[in-house]
C-alpha cells in the first residue's frame, strides 16, 4: 500500500491545478511546497492575460483563490522541500530535506524555476543590500531612488513599470538589439517617462560597499557607470532539476523531456509548467499542463486497479 496515490512536487499553478483534478477523483494526492503554495504568480501584481478576468487579477488573489479550490476536494499540501526521488519496479519515493519520505504510486514535479543570475562581479555580494528579484515585494525601499532592471522580457519589463510608479529613475537594460516582452507591454514602458530603455547593452558589473550605488554597462564596446540604488535581474529563468540529473532524461536546458501526456520515459513521473521541455511559462498553459498530467495519472491509476 502506497503512502499516496500521487505525490505533487511544486504548488505553482500547474501543482494546483493537478491536484485539483486529481483530488476530484477522489485519489489520496499530496502536494510538497518549500514555500507558500501558489508560486512565483504570489509576487505579481496583476496578470492581465489570464482568461475570465477583463481588468487582470493580483496574482496572490489568483493564487489563493487555486489553493483554496484544491484543497475544497481534498488535496492535502505540505511545507517541505524536496531532495531527491527514486524509483523501483512497483513504487517511487519522495524524499526530503527534513527527513520525510513518501511511497507514491504517481509523482507529478512541478518544481517550477529560479530566476537566471547574471554572474557578474558584485552581484552575490550585493544581493539583499540593493540586488533584489521582485519589485512587488521590496520595490517599496526604493522609493524615489533610480533602480536598474536587468531584462526586457515579459518578466522584466513588468517589474519595470511597477517601480515606475515608486521609483524616481528606472533604467531597463536589454542585451538583445530590442525589447523581447510582449507588444502591450513594450507600449505601456514608451509611454512612460521614469523608464529609460538600454537595448544592445550588458552590465558587466555591479559596483557598491555595503549597498549597490552603481552599474558598469558595456554597449557598442563603450564602457559606461550608471548611478543606482537597486538593481533588479530577470534575464531568464532556470528549471529547478538539478535533483533529477542522471533520473530522467533532461534537454538542453535542463528541462524534463516529455509527451503529450506530459509523461517522461520513466513511466508513472509527470512534469508540467516551466519545469517541462518545451513550456511557453504562462500561468494558464501551466495550468493546462496540471490538467493534462492528471488525466493521464489516473488512467495509469485506473489501469493498476
Amino acid at each position: 500500500m502506497f503512502d499516496w496515490d500521487a505525490v505533487i512536487i511544486g504548488g505553482g499553478p500547474a501543482g494546483l491545478a493537478a491536484g485539483l483534478y486529481l483530488s476530484r477523483a477522489n485519489r489520496r494526492t499530496l502536494l510538497l511546497d518549500k514555500d507558500t503554495p501558489g508560486g512565483y504568480i504570489r509576487n505579481v501584481e496583476s496578470i492581465e492575460n489570464y482568461p475570465g478576468f477583463t481588468d487582470g487579477v493580483a496574482g496572490a488573489k489568483l493564487a489563493n483563490k487555486m489553493v483554496a479550490q484544491a484543497k475544497k476536494y481534498g488535496l492535502e499540501i505540505e511545507n517541505a522541500e524536496v531532495t531527491g526521488i527514486e524509483v523501483f519496479s512497483g513504487t517511487r519515493y519522495v524524499a526530503c530535506a527534513n527527513g520525510q519520505g513518501f511511497t507514491t504510486n504517481v509523482i507529478i514535479i512541478a518544481g517550477g524555476s529560479k530566476n537566471r543570475k547574471l554572474g557578474v562581479p558584485g552581484e552575490a555580494e550585493l544581493t539583499g543590500r540593493g540586488v533584489f528579484e521582485c519589485a512587488f515585494c521590496n520595490g517599496g525601499h526604493y522609493a524615489d531612488k533610480v533602480v536598474a532592471v536587468c531584462g526586457g522580457g515579459d518578466a522584466g519589463v513588468t517589474e519595470a513599470l511597477y517601480m515606475a510608479k515608486i521609483a524616481s529613475k528606472v533604467i531597463l537594460i536589454e542585451a538583445m538589439p530590442q525589447l523581447t516582452a510582449a507588444a502591450v507591454l513594450q507600449e505601456s514602458v514608451k509611454a512612460n517617462k521614469v523608464i529609460e530603455v538600454r537595448t544592445s547593452t550588458r552590465v558587466t558589473s555591479i559596483i557598491g560597499k555595503d549597498k549597490v550605488e552603481a552599474v558598469e554597462l558595456l554597449s557598442g564596446g563603450k564602457k559606461e557607470t550608471l548611478k543606482a540604488d537597486g538593481v533588479i535581474v530577470h534575464i531568464g529563468l532556470d528549471p529547478n532539476t538539478d535533483y533529477l540529473e542522471g533520473i530522467l532524461p533532461l534537454d538542453e536546458n535542463g528541462q524534463v523531456i516529455v509527451n503529450a501526456n506530459m509523461e517522461s520515459e520513466v513511466p508513472y513521473i509527470f512534469a508540467i509548467g516551466d519545469i517541462r521541455s518545451g513550456s511557453p511559462r504562462q500561468v494558464v498553459t501551466a495550468v493546462g499542463d496540471g490538467a493534462i498530467a492528471a488525466i493521464a495519472a489516473e488512467r495509469r491509476l485506473q489501469e493498476e486497479g
